[in-house]
């Protein structure tokens, strides 16, 4: 069956800075979701930030492909990815999550602290609902990455954890990567301006609006997580030239050998591959079961 969703500003929108990008159409066949461009080649994006990701030392994550999309009559360049769930199990964004245990949202709990307390607050907010006690590593290694594409919609409906039938969490897998790579040409990024004057323009999400500051603050606590092989991104997206034409396979390759320029820590041949759900063994997360059933800040609305 067909479940259509069609995703407008209002929907998770939490008010500046904390807001979504767009009307993007999407929806769930068979198990496969599917997005269709709206604001540019987000589809193209998705496809060349899941290319990054194969090289990377991220385990998991969701592999998109480039998809046509025809819908109303219309048809849509976008991308299509199968549906990561398992039977029972349910994505739960940070959003909800503070609204179900705090009955606020995550800027209402957080607006008060400076950065530097922001993110470990929200580390550990998470961590106390979830029990999941990698988070900090795992909020560095995704807004890391997010500094590395250049993703500006990192905002608290993109962070998510897997809530399993038995109620405990697990670490989601990184996707919803469309917004990165100057992607947004209706609005911020025109295909014929430079890529390079564009770059510097780019605003992070969601702790600061500095993808440097974030990054650091993280490293800071957390340690660098984010690992890529030496890649070569013209050899990867060469399906993106043939549906998007030349000027975005040329601006998606010219932001990653830039960024690649600007983080060389990421860049490594030595890579060790990291998989946040295996980071603890079976004992460790029965301990962390009861842990979750004995302290309830309030009994969670999810």
């Amino acid at each position: 069956g067909i479940i259509m969703y069609v995703f407008n500003n209002t929907d998770g929108s939490t008010g500046s800075g904390y807001s979504s990008k767009g009307n993007q159409l999407k929806f769930g066949i068979d198990n496969k979701w599917y997005k269709a461009d709206f604001l540019g080649y987000e589809g193209a994006a998705e496809y060349a930030a899941s290319k990054l990701l194969e090289q990377s030392n991220i385990m998991e994550y969701v592999p998109y492909q480039l998809e046509m999309i025809a819908y109303n009559g219309h048809s849509f360049n976008g991308c299509v990815s199968n549906n990561f769930l398992q039977p029972g199990q349910r994505l739960i964004t940070a959003e909800r999550l503070y609204q179900a245990y705090y009955n606020k949202s995550v800027k209402e709990v957080l607006e008060k602290s400076s950065l530097q307390d922001r993110i470990p607050k929200f580390v550990e907010d998470v961590t106390n609902i979830t029990g999941l006690e990698n988070f900090g590593k795992y909020i560095t290694i995704l807004l890391e990455f997010d500094a590395y594409i250049l993703n500006e919609d990192r905002h608290f409906h993109n962070i998510a954890v897997i809530q399993n039938e038995d109620k405990s969490f697990s670490y989601c897998p990184v996707f919803d990567n469309g917004a990165a790579f100057l992607s947004d040409t209706r609005n911020d990024y025109p295909l014929e301006k430079n890529t390079y004057g564009l770059i510097s323009g780019v605003k992070a999400k969601p702790f600061s609006n500095d993808f440097d500051k974030q990054v650091e603050c993280c490293r800071k606590l957390y340690g660098t997580q984010f690992k890529v092989k030496q890649f070569n991104m013209k050899e990867a997206p060469a399906e993106i030239k043939e549906i998007y034409g030349d000027k975005v396979y040329t601006r998606i390759c010219e932001v990653e050998e830039h960024q690649k320029m600007m983080y060389p820590e990421f860049v490594s041949d030595d890579i060790k591959p990291v998989s946040f759900n295996d980071m603890f063994s079976e004992e460790k997360k029965e301990t962390i079961k009861n842990k979750i059933h004995q302290k309830k800040p309030r009994s969670p609305k999810l």
